[in-house]
């Protein structure tokens, strides 16, 4: 068994449908869970048949362009943690400033 992520860039509709004024707000990822590997990886048209998964989520309001996919065998490794990532640009760059949630300013 296996997982595919759909990455895709999420935009929003700030007007109404007649007139529609997209603005890009990111990436979006969807997640198939438990796949079997065989279907996936002797699929010849993988790539199409995802984009027209995620097409199929856009309305009036929201939009996902499929950009591409990725096929995962194991479960997501959380052992490089916030803290890690923080240490090492702050030893790197020694100008970023501390993380919000250990701001030393009173509210």
């Amino acid at each position: 068994m296996c997982d595919i992520r759909i990455l895709t860039q999420y935009s929003e509709n700030y007007s109404d449908t007649d007139a529609p004024y997209w603005k890009k707000k990111g990436g979006y990822t969807f997640t198939i869970k438990d796949v079997d590997f065989d279907l996936v990886m002797y699929c010849s048209n993988l790539k199409e048949i995802l984009s027209n998964l995620v097409e199929v989520q856009n309305d009036e309001h929201n939009k996902y362009e499929y950009l591409e996919h990725e096929i995962q065998f194991h479960s997501e490794d959380y052992s490089i943690t916030k803290s890690m990532l923080l240490k090492t640009i702050q030893e790197k760059d020694g100008s970023v400033r501390k993380d919000r949630t250990t701001s030393s300013r009173n509210t």
